[in-house]
């Protein structure tokens, strides 16, 4: 009788462990991180952006200082302050969008295989948080269309079909 009531608690001891263990290396339950610090995805950079230059591009700071303009990898926006270039319908909408949803807010940064770009921008793709890739959301929104520049293609399939989507509603660029 006494052998099966320690059985019983060894059992439960090493249930307990192992649900511990699963939650520590996932980072839930008790171990999950609640620092307001960290609410980007892993391998992440988190910058402050203080200026939107139009739907794709905007200037941000570094936690240490640095001054950075950024790029968003895969999509690009129509046209607003390309020198000797018309403003491009649809043009306003994704600046002021973006405008709306990234001036003077922090972001995190992930980055493909190419950083920087030949005008040594910041080459990124933008999350809001854990889940929200803002470059996604403004070709969902039909404010920007999927473009591929070689080498840096992680997302590539995603805004695909985030386009075909934006497509199919009609949004923006595609309102026929």
């Amino acid at each position: 009788m006494k052998s099966k009531k320690s059985l019983v608690i060894v059992v439960i001891a090493v249930i307990i462990i192992g649900v511990l263990t699963f939650q520590y290396i996932n980072h839930t339950g008790p171990f999950k991180n609640n620092n307001p610090e960290q609410h980007g995805p892993e391998h992440t950079e988190k910058v402050h952006i203080d200026r939107v230059v139009d739907g794709d591009t905007f200037v941000a700071h570094k936690s240490n200082g640095d001054r950075i303009k950024v790029r968003l990898i895969g999509i690009d926006t129509p046209e607003t302050v390309k020198p000797n270039t018309p403003v491009q319908p649809y043009g306003k909408e994704a600046s002021n969008y973006s405008k709306r949803h990234l001036n003077q807010k922090d972001v995190f940064l992930e980055y493909d295989k190419e950083k920087e770009d030949r005008y040594g921008r910041t080459l990124a793709y933008v999350w809001l948080d854990n889940q929200t890739l803002y470059n996604k959301k403004l070709v969902e929104e039909g404010l920007a269309r999927e473009k591929y520049f070689s080498p840096n293609g992680k997302y590539r399939q995603v805004f695909k079909k985030a386009e075909q989507k934006a497509k199919e509603q009609h949004l923006n660029l595609w309102n026929k």
